[in-house]
């Protein structure tokens, strides 16, 4: 799995290519307690280019969105794949996260206005 991160003005996008997994959702964690650190309030997670994503993932993901909300803050997901798509809705957690068909709509959704993005990138081995 590998994560890249940018800013559009106060909105956290993290791209998340491969697979979620028990073996990498460490990777995750580290990237979400360095939001919740920065006290971020707007993040939007891209699973266009993610693959697959097991129970683990989904804890994750949920547990993040918990403490995002907590904050006073919102989380929202964009570009699932149809397989993404049967297991939030088999799971019945696409009723429990905003799901965008785009990043640019869910970032829009969040806040309105632009901004220069600034790119990190995050590997597991």
């Amino acid at each position: 799995m590998t994560i890249t991160t940018h800013e559009v003005d106060d909105i956290a996008v993290a791209e998340v290519r491969g697979q979620i997994n028990f073996q990498n959702t460490q990777t995750l964690k580290d990237l979400f307690s360095e939001l919740e650190a920065r006290n971020q309030k707007a993040i939007v997670v891209d699973l266009k280019e993610t693959e697959y994503i097991d129970g683990f993932g989904l804890s994750v993901l949920v547990n993040l969105s918990r403490n995002v909300y907590k904050g006073g803050g919102k989380l929202s997901l964009s570009c699932l794949n149809r397989e993404l798509q049967r297991i939030f809705t088999k799971t019945k957690l696409d009723r429990w996260f905003d799901i965008y068909e785009s990043q640019e709509e869910a970032c829009r959704k969040l806040k309105r206005g632009g901004g220069k993005p600034r790119t990190r990138e995050r590997k597991t081995a």
